[in-house]
């Protein structure tokens, strides 16, 4: 009994391989259907399909489609042709499960700040989020290791985050709730503002005594509206009329 044919779809369905992909590899010379019905339909035969799975496990250790056409060529190639393709793939998957796990690590540090939170405000999460992201891309990987202030893994940076999240939604709440900046809910904000904002700037001036390459550049996103400035403003200037 001869081996049925297998139309595109079939194929498709066997091998997991778009019927897209299918016919790319029909129009480039890769994998060419045995046969074609009326209406130029792609007939497929089992020697067909066990070429297409050779080129799915070439393809998957990182072969060109060029170097697969001419590999299946030869029913023998050199180990170390094989041997190299299988390294720089596995090179570029544990890169990639380092980056994934940096992912990951991110999401449980922003998941972790507002644990605690029984609504979250949107744009205090976001500035926060932000603030990461950036450092992710502008501080170097050997300052985020060695200093716990840019490294999102540390308890001392959890802590930070969760205390400038705090901070900034209290401030907004207490701005669209028309509180006074005078009031000692205001000030106390204030107190803690500059409190924080200073211990900030003595972890990050120790650091650029330590080298002058820490960051070049700041986080320009403001998580404050214009309103929120001016009653920041007023707020900081009720404070200082106080000492």
């Amino acid at each position: 009994m001869l081996n049925p044919m297998l139309t595109i779809g079939q194929i498709s369905n066997r091998t997991g391989e778009t019927i897209r992909t299918l016919r790319y590899y029909d129009k480039i010379g890769l994998l060419t259907p045995s046969d074609y019905k009326e209406g130029g339909h792609r007939l497929y035969s089992v020697d067909d399909l066990v070429r297409l799975q050779q080129i799915q496990a070439l393809k998957f250790i990182g072969f060109s489609l060029k170097d697969i056409g001419d590999l299946l060529q030869h029913p023998l190639i050199e180990h170390e042709q094989i041997k190299s393709s299988i390294q720089f793939k596995r090179k570029q998957l544990l890169a990639e499960q380092e980056r994934i796990q940096e992912m990951i690590d991110q999401l449980n540090h922003m998941d972790a700040i507002i644990s605690n939170e029984e609504t979250v405000d949107i744009k205090s999460f976001c500035f926060i989020i932000h603030s990461i992201l950036w450092e992710e891309e502008h501080v170097d990987e050997k300052n985020r290791e060695q200093h716990s202030i840019f490294n999102f893994r540390e308890p001392e940076r959890l802590e930070l985050d969760r205390e400038y999240y705090g901070l900034i939604t209290s401030i907004r709440h207490l701005v669209m709730s028309k509180t006074s900046p005078e009031t000692e809910e205001a000030l106390d904000c204030m107190r803690r503002l500059v409190f924080l904002h200073q211990a900030t700037l003595i972890k990050i001036a120790k650091l650029q005594e330590e080298g002058p390459d820490q960051t070049e550049t700041s986080n320009i996103l403001d998580p404050f509206t214009d309103e929120e400035k001016a009653f920041i403003k007023e707020a900081m200037r009720k404070l200082a009329e106080l000492k």
